[in-house]
């Protein structure tokens, strides 16, 4: 593994990156990563690009959905299926057809893929992956899969996808009960993952160089900022290599991301080395401490197994002793 030197984060999310077709943004209760994703579909229209919208909770901003280069693809449940009982499984799962929903967004594809001003170059953008990992997450995983290798093939095409790290995966699916988690499974399937924080958890992750060195763990919610916060970007690479990176991003006032290296500035000494307990040897009833008269007649003691010595060993056969020249073994079939 290697350990990333730059700030590859802002070449990915400006498109500068094309070896990225599958990038998961990955969140917590504590930290969205909406913003950071809208922040991203905006550089990637502004960039020419054409945008899919897979709508499973929430619409994008006003300015992302207003613009010619965005499709929807509006998987939310109608009023209607609300009333009738029909958008939802009898075990409360959200009903969605994912195989309607495969054809949609690869027609979405061709048909935004035509007005794209970066030679048929596609962003699809799904607003949250749990409503489909709890239908099944072996075909969503699937379907991630096919919409991967169709953006591998596109120059600068990529599907930008948000998922919720928090929820406790106890599902078990088709495949029985011992299948992978979900995350794990992500982080495999994906060219980049980015967990993102709040700026809160600094402090946990560089104890020693802010306040005392202790660590933090709780943080108010209060106090958090969804339009800035830190990441961990963990990016696949063609050549197989992982490299780790961690930064700080904030969106500007043009809604736009802007990241930035994340500098440790010590505001206080970091905590001194423990100071040194009483002797324990002080109260024992014997002296484990050796004078140096004790230590030369020690060392002048002469031991028997130090010296090389040479040894015969006879055997004096006995009368009842049977000797035989034959080896015993001849008569054996190996």
């Amino acid at each position: 593994m290697a350990m990333a030197t730059g700030l590859s984060i802002k070449r990915i999310a400006a498109h500068q990156q094309h070896s990225v077709p599958l990038l998961v943004l990955s969140e917590t209760a504590q930290q969205t990563a909406l913003s950071l994703m809208e922040a991203m579909v905006r550089e990637g229209l502004g960039h020419g690009l054409g945008v899919v919208v897979v709508c499973l909770e929430q619409l994008l901003s006003r300015d992302i959905m207003c613009q010619p280069a965005v499709a929807l693809v509006d998987c939310r449940p109608t009023m209607a299926q609300i009333g009738d009982g029909s958008a939802f499984l009898p075990n409360g799962t959200r009903q969605i057809d994912l195989a309607r929903l495969d054809r949609d967004v690869c027609s979405q594809i061709e048909r935004i893929s035509a007005v794209s001003k970066v030679s048929g170059g596609f962003v699809v953008v799904i607003d949250d992956l749990e409503p489909l990992l709890s239908i099944s997450r072996v075909d969503t995983l699937a379907l991630l899969r096919k919409f991967r290798s169709v953006a591998k093939h596109c120059q600068s095409s990529r599907i930008l996808a948000r998922y919720s790290r928090d929820i406790a995966d106890q599902r078990t699916d088709k495949g029985g009960p011992h299948l992978p988690l979900v995350s794990n499974v992500l982080r495999s399937i994906s060219d980049a993952v980015v967990d993102v924080y709040p700026m809160d958890v600094l402090g946990t992750w560089m104890p020693g160089w802010y306040s005392n060195g202790e660590a933090q763990p709780f943080v108010t919610l209060g106090d958090n900022d969804e339009r800035r916060g830190l990441l961990r970007l963990e990016h696949r690479r063609q050549s197989g290599k992982v490299g780790y990176e961690v930064a700080a991003f904030e969106i500007n006032e043009q809604q736009r991301p802007v990241f930035s290296a994340v500098k440790a500035v010590a505001t206080g000494e970091p905590p001194s080395a423990a100071t040194a307990g009483p002797d324990p040897r002080q109260h024992l009833p014997f002296n484990l401490d050796l004078t140096d008269k004790q230590r030369q007649d020690r060392a002048d003691v002469e031991l028997p197994y130090l010296e090389a010595q040479a040894g015969e060993i006879h055997y004096q056969m006995a009368e009842e002793d049977d000797w035989d020249e034959d080896d015993p073994d001849d008569d054996l079939e190996i």
